[in-house]
């Protein structure tokens, strides 16, 4: 069981710049998109948005450091 909490947890922390980016940082641009006019939604979700939120999380796992 310890070695189980031990991958998941170093999962986390390998792979946490990348869900952030994902997660947080696509559902904000999810949010400043329904202000724009063309909004091509798929069940009043864009998938564009999320896609650039996981590949600002992908450059910051490469980097190393968000900014």
């Amino acid at each position: 069981m310890q070695h189980v909490l031990e991958s998941i947890s170093n999962h986390i922390e390998s792979w946490g710049m990348i869900f952030f980016g994902l997660i947080f940082l696509g559902s904000i641009f999810n949010e400043f998109s329904f202000l724009n006019l063309i909004n091509i939604s798929v069940f009043n979700i864009n998938l564009s948005p999320y896609l650039l939120g996981l590949t600002i999380g992908i450059i910051a796992k490469l980097r190393g450091r968000w900014i």
